[in-house]
């Protein structure tokens, strides 16, 4: 849907929102594929875009992974990290965990499986460098089965800020544009490579389409609240209030759709709140 009054946005490639959508073009799904190849050696041939709503196995509902592929029994989790942390790190080891140990709960129908995680981490946050590439065991003693395809990678991206194109590092070049801060940095950093140049104007041309405005703008506000949280250093509270406060931040995120136009429909199918309650919000 077009909409020429709207101010056009910048949509970062290291959002999952953008990942999903751009995954399910398939004039636009290389960018990442090459990427993912590049640095893990994994061919994504195959893989269809599963299930992103797995909760990390808290009591609470928290933070869920980004993106979840799957081909057959195998399994590549994609986390798009804006901002890094131990803790962070730790929350996406517990979705690798959680669906990787799907396969010990089988008993006699037990399947081996591929389970990988690969962060995108948006951050120089060091860690011990045996930590950037890691593989994993897991056993049930009870049947004795074994899963030890189990791999992480980190995939740290801010080093790669000042790369441009120079005819022969395209995938680097991808990778610096998942950090740029506008359409005019990455088409800096494209330097004339048709590929990288063409994902921008995909970008710049989902500005036409209401909705992915709206899930965009929805995730923005989710992310900036969790992040407050964090700051003002009630990061447990808030996991465990998730539930309690859930209508407030449908509420907060409405209003911000609001103000930036987003139609009533729209905000209502995005937030779950009814037509009428988001009146009450613009009165």
């Amino acid at each position: 849907m077009k909409n020429d009054n709207k101010e056009k946005e910048f949509f970062t490639l290291l959002s999952d929102t953008t990942f999903k959508r751009m995954f399910k073009d398939e004039d636009s799904r290389f960018f990442y594929e090459k990427v993912i190849k590049f640095y893990s050696k994994l061919d994504l041939e195959g893989y269809e875009l599963y299930d992103n709503e797995i909760n990390s196995g808290g009591f609470a509902r928290d933070y869920r992974l980004d993106v979840l592929l799957k081909k057959g029994r195998d399994f590549i989790i994609v986390e798009m990290n804006k901002g890094v942390s131990e803790r962070v790190l730790i929350k996406n080891r517990m979705y690798l965990f959680n669906i990787a140990g799907g396969g010990l709960e089988k008993g006699e129908d037990f399947v081996k499986m591929k389970t990988v995680l690969i962060n995108f981490n948006n951050s120089l946050y060091k860690i011990n460098p045996d930590a950037i590439n890691v593989d994993y065991t897991l056993r049930n003693e009870k049947y004795n089965d074994v899963i030890d395809d189990i791999k992480i990678h980190n995939i740290y991206l801010e080093s790669l800020k000042n790369v441009r194109y120079n005819g022969s590092n395209e995938e680097e070049t991808f990778m610096a544009m998942m950090v740029a801060d506008s359409y005019e940095e990455m088409r800096e950093i494209a330097n004339g490579c048709e590929e990288a140049l063409y994902i921008v104007d995909k970008l710049e041309k989902l500005n036409e389409d209401d909705k992915f405005r709206t899930s965009y703008n929805v995730e923005l506000v989710r992310r900036k609240e969790i992040n407050s949280a964090r700051l003002d250093g009630y990061d447990d509270g808030y996991d465990n209030g998730y539930d309690a406060g859930a209508k407030a931040e449908k509420i907060s995120i409405a209003k911000t759709l609001l103000k930036k136009g987003v139609s009533l429909e729209i905000v209502s199918e995005s937030t779950g709140l009814s037509e009428e309650e988001l009146e009450e919000l613009i009165n």
